[in-house]
């Protein structure tokens, strides 16, 4: 579930087709002043805010504006309401409370200069949105006047005091240099409107704005899960997860377990303008999600809403975010503990160090660092929910006092939803939801850690000890072997360097001619900053085979060429071609200057175009291979043969020979240079 504050900017566009049937008959200022009033009183501010445009660009200029014609009524501290100002007033209400607040500003702007006595707290929301526009100068002029005239000991003065509090904060920030990570947002899609992103398996999962067709075939708008299979560069606008549902259901914030298998996730409804939200639960079953269900008590509770559901990565504990009683007011982070089935045992808050009268929202749990982090608008930030962070452990009273990360993880309006993929360094890398890029909606942004780290070494020979000139080194993520992080070459005397970002786990491979293939791994603790680190010197084992047993492997590899049969159309290893490219792997390895081809073929079916793309994939499927047991990818190459030339008939005697086109569906290599 979207914050509180967003929840209402996010469906700006099912409001717009509600208005569609009211617009019809407000056909005058008098029409859209009333139909304006009317979905303000409901708190369809979306809506409001386009009929009171409406009216105050249709009112008559000429008209004294202390003759009102669309309400006659009396109002605290007001004579006669005057529709226009009562309009600007109400409008800049619209905008504040949906969020923008460009246009808020603007209006609340005009307010200012009504009477105090009608619109007392203009000038603290006139506040407001200009320290959310980042206008900090006058946001503290404006705040301190305010403070001035405003002596009522209620909610506003201490809003008030807050915003001045938030506001010394924001100088502070400025004023350091702010070089923990940088944020870039994430494209595609609608790009505007997704949040609450995290990983599922070796892809991620988020929540956006899907248009499903009404009972009338009218168009509306919801929240649904959507799922990239790109975990490093998740694809925004992708495929969204069937899940069964109805109208007037959104689903969002999602967790899952560690296999993928379990989802827990939030499903709510607006009824009323009331928002009223469940975490429900759904299982993997055959490929599809089950039929959502209700979590059970005491993770849900009737008459309350739960929210924002995060599994820790053991699987001990379910965070979520509640309004129940019990809590410190608002919303609170609670923590449901978990058996080895994921069915919960108990519940308890998180308690008063954590939670705030405010809101707290949307936890994660960063296990290695046992670091909780949530977004709060209960404490002094940089205005709106920013993100806070705390160490500590699940008995009460167990963690330190919360801490704001700061710029620029932190902005002027709402930033939420931070996960960290990073295992060790919390802030090295992730993923986090903001509106500062948007007067709309929430938008997603990835987190990366400003480190760098200068790593270098020297490469010699085991046996002389003496140093060795060019080597060629490939340094890989260990986490991911297929990432290739950088190739570089020693110089004359050994000596190597190189620069990695955010990469703690690393595996440097090195290959020289007349020497063994040598690797190691890697891990370091990644510090904010830039560093120079040492590596031990790695040494490098001379080649001495005999010639004959050269020539006795080449015989071998010539007679024994084959490595592995394919179904039809595609290009997936079968089980045993794994053990022909495990042995090739190991000859190429303990051979560093030999080179072969691998050459891909298929049978005669389809167009010689399509063969030859089908015949690339099973070569680049093998060389994959390869690469992955250690293989200099020096040592390959490929090529697409295609239909070119059969083993066996594909047709015999004028039928279909099943047998003879699954053996020309294949791969074979050649030895080029040995």
């Amino acid at each position: 579930m979207p914050t509180r504050s967003t929840i209402k900017k996010i469906l700006f566009h099912a409001a717009l087709v509600a208005l569609l049937p009211l617009w019809l008959h407000a056909q005058n200022g008098s029409g859209y002043f009333n139909q304006a009033e009317m979905l303000f009183k409901n708190k369809s501010f979306y809506g409001a805010s386009v009929l009171y445009e409406k009216y105050l660009a249709t009112e008559k200029k000429s008209r004294p504006r202390s003759t009102p014609f669309a309400i006659e009524k009396k109002v605290k501290g007001k004579a006669n309401v005057d529709p226009h100002q009562e309009a600007v007033y109400r409008l800049a209400t619209c905008y504040q409370m949906i969020n923008d607040y460009k246009k808020a500003e603007k209006y609340y702007k005009e307010s200012i200069g009504f009477s105090d006595k009608a619109y007392p707290d203009a000038r603290y929301w006139y506040a407001v949105t200009l320290r959310a526009n980042q206008e900090y100068a006058e946001a503290l002029v404006q705040i301190t006047a305010y403070l001035e005239k405003h002596s009522q000991l209620d909610d506003k003065l201490l809003g008030a005091d807050r915003e001045l509090e938030d506001l010394k904060f924001i100088q502070m920030q400025s004023e350091r240099v702010n070089d923990l990570v940088t944020l870039e947002q994430m494209k595609g899609g609608d790009s505007s409107a997704n949040y609450a992103l995290v990983q599922r398996l070796d892809g991620v999962v988020y929540t956006g704005i899907k248009q499903i067709k009404g009972e009338n075939n009218e168009k509306l708008y919801t929240n649904a899960l959507f799922e990239s299979t790109n975990v490093d560069s998740p694809t925004l606008g992708a495929g969204n997860i069937q899940i069964p549902t109805t109208t007037g259901i959104n689903d969002g914030m999602a967790t899952f377990s560690k296999d993928g298998k379990k989802m827990f996730f939030t499903r709510w409804t607006k009824n009323n303008n009331q928002t009223v939200s469940f975490i429900f639960m759904s299982r993997f079953v055959n490929k599809h999600w089950t039929k959502p269900v209700k979590a059970p008590d005491p993770i849900n509770m009737e008459g309350s809403n739960s929210a924002q559901p995060s599994l820790t990565s053991d699987g001990r504990f379910l965070l979520f975010s509640s309004d129940r009683q019990g809590g410190s007011g608002g919303y609170d982070i609670w923590a449901a503990s978990m058996d080895s089935n994921l069915q919960p045992i108990q519940v308890h808050n998180l308690g008063n160090v954590i939670n705030t009268a405010g809101d707290e929202e949307a936890p994660f749990l960063h296990e290695k660092s046992r670091t909780l982090v949530f977004s709060s608008n209960g404490r002094v930030g940089m205005g709106g929910f920013d993100i806070y962070y705390a160490k500590g452990n699940f008995g009460l009273n167990g963690w330190e006092k919360p801490e704001n990360a700061g710029a620029p993880l932190n902005s002027s309006k709402d930033d939420i939803y931070f996960v960290s993929t990073d295992e060790d360094n919390i802030w090295n890398s992730g993923w986090i939801s903001s509106d500062r890029a948007s007067e709309c909606c929430l938008a997603l942004f990835s987190v990366k850690g400003n480190n760098a780290q200068y790593v270098h070494g020297n490469f010699v020979d085991c046996k002389t000890g003496k140093s060795l000139g060019n080597v060629e080194l490939t340094v890989t993520d260990l986490r991911h072997p297929d990432r290739v992080l950088g190739k570089y070459k020693a110089d004359t005397s050994g000596a190597y360097s190189f620069l990695l970002h955010n990469s703690a786990h690393f595996k440097i491979s090195a290959v020289k001619p007349g020497y063994e293939l040598s690797s190691k791994d890697y891990n370091l603790q990644v510090l904010k900053g830039v560093d120079s680190l040492w590596n031990e010197t790695i040494c490098l084992k001379s080649l001495s085979y005999p010639e004959k047993e050269i020539e006795k492997l080449l015989k071998s590899l010539v007679l024994s060429s084959h490595l592995g049969n394919f179904a039809y159309k595609k290009a997936t290893l079968n089980d045993s071609a794994h053990d022909n490219l495990d042995s090739l792997a190991a000859v190429l390895k303990k051979f560093p200057d030999m080179v072969v081809q691998v050459e891909g073929y298929t049978d005669g079916i389809g167009s010689v175009k399509y063969n030859l793309i089908l015949a690339q994939k099973r070569v680049n499927t093998c060389i994959r291979y390869l690469v992955k047991r250690g293989v200099n990818p020096k040592q390959l190459k490929g090529k697409a043969m295609g239909k070119c030339c059969p083993i066996a008939p594909d047709m015999i005697d004028g039928k279909d020979n099943p047998a003879g086109r699954k053996l020309n569906r294949r791969v074979e290599y050649k030895v080029l240079k040995h």
